[in-house]
């Protein structure tokens, strides 16, 4: 699986660490770990939660 690049960036921009990110959309920050480094696929509705925490759209963060 590839690292979501666009997801840490969006993180990044946002100003957050992964952890505070974490406490922002509910999960555990190694959960969010596991998102960004491409260990976890998210479903849909975590990917729809996740981008709208850091204010953009879906395919703004997670690609295809």
């Amino acid at each position: 699986m590839e690292r979501n690049v666009k997801l840490k960036t969006a993180i990044w921009e946002k100003g957050l660490c992964q952890k505070d990110f974490a406490r922002v959309v509910g999960d555990h920050h190694t959960f969010v770990s596991r998102v960004v480094n491409g260990w976890v696929n998210l479903d849909e509705a975590r990917k729809i939660k996740y981008a709208k925490a850091l204010g953009k759209k879906t395919e703004e963060v997670f690609s295809e």
